[in-house]
């Protein structure tokens, strides 16, 4: 087994334990996070805290974002040994859908949380963005040489 491999194992593994981490967090403790972030992204984009739905916009980019870093990871792992665009974007995805999945049934055990299906809709797209991301990447580089 390569060193790259390993180590995108390594990765992967430790990104999926930052992403059930944070499922484990009571709300307070979850909401609490969200609220700093939410006061400095604020100071980047005012607007974002003047909306009624400030926290929310944060809450859900941060699902987007973990899982399109999930994505990324998984696509180059995946790419190491598959061939073809489809088989390449469909099995890291699916392996997305099932952290997922996993990630959300976390939540319905924690205090003040609840597993929502709207945001494994959401955790599948930011991982399909970053597959699609890495994927071009891949492919253009591989075009290039």
């Amino acid at each position: 087994m390569n060193k790259k491999k390993i180590i995108l194992g390594i990765l992967i593994a430790a990104w999926i334990c930052f992403i059930w981490g944070h499922s484990m967090q009571p709300a307070v403790v979850s909401d609490g996070e969200s609220g700093r972030f939410l006061q400095v992204i604020s100071k980047i984009l005012p607007f974002i805290a003047n909306n009624d739905n400030g926290m929310f916009i944060v809450r859900k980019t941060a699902h987007f974002t973990e899982y399109a870093i999930l994505g990324v990871l998984l696509c180059l792992q995946f790419a190491t040994y598959l061939k073809g665009w489809f088989k390449r974007f469909v099995n890291p995805e699916m392996a997305a859908l099932s952290v997922a999945f996993v990630d959300e049934t976390i939540q319905l055990f924690v205090e003040g949380r609840s597993g929502q299906v709207s945001d494994i809709w959401i955790d599948v797209a930011g991982a399909a963005l970053g597959i699609v991301i890495t994927l071009a990447i891949i492919g253009n580089r591989r075009y290039k040489r």
